[in-house]
């Protein structure tokens, strides 16, 4: 009963652990100390006994039993086994006596490290996700994204996994009460290899690089309003607004959508007169980036004379008619050398280095792999199995376009990882349902909640569109506005902009541009709901930490209430101050839990931070993560702050201090800034101050403070 030798392995160092997986340093410098009512310990640790194995039908387990030696008084009969198996590793204890213990020390996993948890376990009704280097008491595991595994930790007291600044290691802290005749693992270590490819059934996983794209694509798409009906001068007018009105907030691309192509997908139609290169070019000298949908595997005309003229250019059924996919047009044969070379590489070689495009948004993909299956015989190349066409195909859209351009696949293809940099993960929005309300964006809702355990791991995700204009009413826009704002998902508008009544356009002002944001949650959810009403978003930065959650009531004709409290938010003890970002609004503290009331197809925005001290800084009006984007330093020096913020021309820069609470009270006494004017008043228990100025950049300012007696 010998079997597989432990890969886990342990050394100690000055009185610490090290645990080591494969020889590589996971946990290290694990020291212990303990506590009984009056009496606090430090122990070093040192070896009892020679380690021994253990052969069982689950493979060979080594063992180590160490003496806890306390330094200074304290017990002396404290024993800890560690047990190394082959995936699993054990910290367990052996007091003689009541004492609570506590172990620290450090993890490190893999260059691009994730803190997450990978099961639901307890409260479902929470998403949580992540800016920066941040954490929650919620999360158990760390992913390592590039070679596809997971550590689990996991304690029978509590358990906290801190990340250091720069996220590529954490700090772990475990804490358990124990007495004779239990045997508690003070902290244990799970490894899950291939989670993704194998645990969550994606064999061809590949890791996102961020390196090419950190942040998620923003732009405009014509589809959800112009349709098949799109023309040149839509595309010019709303690239002109956009230019002057969005692009200062982060908006990047214009993107056309079907209705453009002639014959082929660089023969433009009559509504194009100018032609695609022209079109390109145009946007371009605006400041902004071209995109273009295409079928670089179809004919994008259903009665193309290419059906004559280049017959064995197309896939056929078994029964010998051309296949015809998306919107019925008629599939080419990406294995067929000339199909290769003369359609898709040329099309894709002009687009990109002729016309400039940046954007190509490749649609009807969801299903590609099953076509290749039924009409494999009619395949030029029939050795290659479906799966094996399709990556082909699109490495080589990859290989002439080069790793700078944005691939977006549409839809849900996870056969296309490691090709594209975004995807979208579910079926349309619905323009025709809009007066509807919330009910237009319930594929955005499946896409996002069933599917958002991918995003930056593997791509970017896409739910699709977001659409503001007035046929939606307002409370719904702000939702779905929020959604994308906290998720940080592709975020891609498409409306008629010049017409947006300025309510709505300053929706999208708010979450431009969508941030780098991670989940924290790597597990599937039920795509047919209930869909989960409270998104966490944890924010770290080298100036503060805060959480931005998302209160929503989806679908429903009344009323409800939503109890949001710091367990559930997997906060850590202590008192928290909460502001309604949208309502502008002071709620007061977070204490034991709050009681929101939503109406229905609506939301609340919420910021949460320490209230560890007055004056409180609670963010600014840029960005509805409140701060994150913008503020680029905040430093005190006792009662005086000083900080360097991105203003963006024209728009009014608000900061926001808490200066009272619970009798406490404090004064401006001083606002000093560099390159912007400036405006301050009192609203409440709480300083605004404003920044004007007409171009964007950097501003210094500083306030100084006085408490009033």
């Amino acid at each position: 009963m010998g079997g597989i030798l432990s890969r886990w392995s342990i050394r100690l160092k000055n009185g610490a652990i090290d645990c080591l997986y494969r020889d590589q340093v996971v946990l290290e410098g694990l020291r212990l100390e303990g506590a009984t009512r009056d009496l606090n310990v430090k122990f070093s640790l040192e070896p009892f006994g020679e380690p021994y194995e253990v052969s069982t039908s689950a493979g060979t387990w080594r063992v180590y039993i160490l003496q806890l030696k306390p330094i200074g008084e304290g017990p002396t009969d404290v024993l800890l086994e560690v047990h190394c198996g082959s995936k699993r590793i054990a910290l367990r204890l052996y007091p003689r006596k009541p004492f609570t213990f506590r172990i620290r020390g450090n993890a490190y996993w893999g260059k691009e490290p994730y803190l997450c948890r990978i099961e639901p376990r307890r409260y479902e009704n929470v998403i949580q996700a992540a800016l920066g280097p941040a954490d929650s008491l919620l999360c158990d595991s760390i992913f390592d994204k590039w070679n596809d595994r997971v550590l689990r930790l996991s304690s029978w007291g509590s358990l906290r996994i801190r990340p250091a600044a720069d996220g590529r290691s954490f700090r772990v802290e475990a804490e358990i009460s124990t007495q004779f005749g239990v045997i508690p693992d003070i902290l244990a270590g799970e490894v899950i290899e291939h989670y993704i490819a194998e645990h969550l059934s994606m064999p061809h996983y590949k890791p996102y690089d961020l390196s090419n794209h950190p942040h998620p694509p923003a732009g405009w798409c014509s589809w959800y309003y112009y349709g098949k009906e799109i023309t040149e001068k839509d595309v010019v007018a709303n690239t002109d607004w956009i230019a002057e009105n969005l692009k200062p907030f982060g908006l990047e691309y214009v993107q056309v959508d079907d209705g453009y192509q002639g014959e082929t997908w660089l023969d433009w139609n009559e509504r194009f007169p100018r032609g695609g290169k022209w079109l390109a070019q145009y946007i371009r000298s605006k400041g902004l980036k071209p995109g273009i949908w295409l079928l670089p595997q179809a004919v994008g005309k259903t009665d193309t004379k290419l059906l004559e003229e280049k017959p064995n250019w197309f896939i056929r059924k078994p029964n010998g008619e051309v296949f015809r996919g998306f919107a019925r047009y008629p599939y080419v044969d990406p294995t067929n050398p000339e199909v290769k070379s003369e359609w898709i590489e040329k099309t894709m070689r002009v687009m990109a280095h002729e016309w400039g495009i940046e954007y190509f948004k490749l649609d009807g993909q969801g299903e590609m792999h099953q076509w290749y299956s039924l009409c494999r015989k009619s395949l030029y190349d029939q050795s290659l199995t479906p799966d094996e066409v399709y990556r082909s195909f699109l490495e080589t859209i990859r290989k002439v376009i080069g790793p700078g351009r944005i691939i977006l696949i549409c839809a849900t293809q996870w056969r296309a990882m490691g090709y594209g940099d975004t995807c979208r993960t579910g079926t349309d929005v619905s323009p025709a349902r809009l007066k509807e309300g919330a009910i237009c964006f319930l594929n955005a809702l499946r896409a996002t909640f069933s599917n958002y355990w991918m995003h930056t791991i593997v791509w970017y995700c896409d739910p699709d569109v977001i659409m503001v204009r007035p046929e939606l009413h307002y409370e719904a826009a702000k939702a779905w506005a929020s959604l994308l704002g906290l998720s940080g998902q592709v975020l891609m508008a498409s409306d008629n902009m010049p017409e947006l009544p300025p309510e709505r356009v300053e929706l999208l002002k708010r979450i431009l541009p969508p941030q780098p944001i991670r989940p924290m949650d790597l597990f599937p959810r039920n795509p047919e709901g209930p869909y989960p009403q409270i998104w966490d978003l944890k924010v770290a930065t080298n100036w503060g930490r805060w959480d931005i959650v998302g209160v929503f009531r989806w679908f429903r004709e009344y009323p409800a209430e939503v109890e949001i409290t710091p367990e559930i938010l997997g906060l850590p003890p202590g008192r928290y101050i909460v502001y309604e970002v949208w309502e502008k609004a002071l709620l007061g503290e977070l204490g034991e839990g709050l009681t929101l009331e939503l109406k229905p197809e609506s939301c609340k925005v919420l910021c949460i931070r320490p209230l560890d001290c007055l004056p409180l800084f609670l963010g600014t009006n840029r960005h509805i993560t409140q701060g994150y984007p913008d503020v680029i330093s905040l430093e005190w020096s006792g009662k005086t702050v000083t900080g360097e913020s991105l203003l963006v021309g024209g728009d009014p820069y608000e900061i926001r201090f808490l200066i009272e609470w619970n009798g406490e009270k404090y004064l401006c006494e001083e606002v000093t800034v560099q390159g912007a004017e400036v405006e301050q008043r009192i609203d409440g228990k709480l300083l605004l101050i404003t920044l004007r100025r007409d171009t964007s950049g950097k501003v210094k300012w500083q306030v100084r403070f006085e408490k009033r007696e």
